[in-house]
């Protein structure tokens, strides 16, 4: 497949008023923590609740000859060993939900804004109840960390 010519995209201006919520994910924005801080604590949290971090993406640096003027933004792909082991017994075609995502990525003005994938929707088309109480175990573990990032100096 032929490239597209390089850094001449550009990222549309998006309204970063509030913290984009959509049907897939949970954000959050925080304001008082520099970027790298905020990917530190991330990382602690999850070490907190056994999870993994399966792979590091900065899709900055990987899209840089593409998009122009690209923000931070890195992908975690991040797994728990114990929820995984479960999932394939629950459906054996599971394992293209995991390991689940979170998005950490400048905004404006300094924000940064964390996404956690919501497992409850992703995982949703399982349509197994077993597979479904993982999930809603999952999103809630995550929906902790994003409480935890920077609590007292949080932005919306």
């Amino acid at each position: 497949m032929k490239k597209e010519n390089p850094a001449k995209k550009e990222i549309s201006n998006q309204n970063y008023t509030e913290s984009r919520r959509t049907t897939y994910c949970i954000s959050q924005r925080y304001g008082s923590q520099t970027f790298s801080e905020i990917l530190k604590n991330i990382k602690e949290a999850l070490t907190k609740r056994d999870f993994d971090v399966l792979l590091e993406l900065a899709l900055d640096e990987y899209l840089k000859g593409d998009i122009k003027d690209m923000p931070q933004h890195v992908i975690l792909s991040v797994c728990n060993s114990g929820t995984a082991a479960k999932a394939p017994t629950a459906d054996l075609q599971s394992g293209v939900f995991l390991p689940c995502n979170i998005t950490v990525k400048e905004v404006d003005q300094g924000n940064i804004e964390v996404s956690i994938e919501d497992t409850t929707v992703t995982w949703a088309s399982s349509n197994t109840n077993e597979l479904g109480e993982l999930a809603k175990k999952t999103t809630e573990t995550l929906k902790q960390i994003l409480s935890e990032i920077d609590q007292q100096r949080m932005k919306l």
